[in-house]
């Protein structure tokens, strides 16, 4: 079994099971998440290197502890350049 290839692209995720849709995401990062009119919950699966340390403060903030963010490896991170 070969090793796990870190992402290519910052990615978010959510586990709906545990978000209970406080906000506190929308708040600090609001081009990344949304609440619905029907109390549902949108984000961007992809993050945009200029929205990336929002969403580090989205995932960190989160009371639930529900969202993850995988981060690409980068030539200053210890990626190939």
């Amino acid at each position: 079994m070969g090793r796990k290839r870190p992402p290519t692209r910052n990615q978010l995720s959510v586990n709906n099971d545990v978000c209970r849709r406080y906000g506190f995401c929308v708040a600090e990062a609001p081009e990344l998440f949304e609440l619905t009119p029907s109390g549902g919950l949108r984000y961007r699966r992809v993050v945009p290197p200029r929205e990336l340390e929002n969403a580090r403060s989205a995932a960190r903030i989160c009371p639930t502890l529900a969202i993850a963010l995988a981060e690409a490896e980068s030539p200053t991170r210890g990626g190939r350049a």
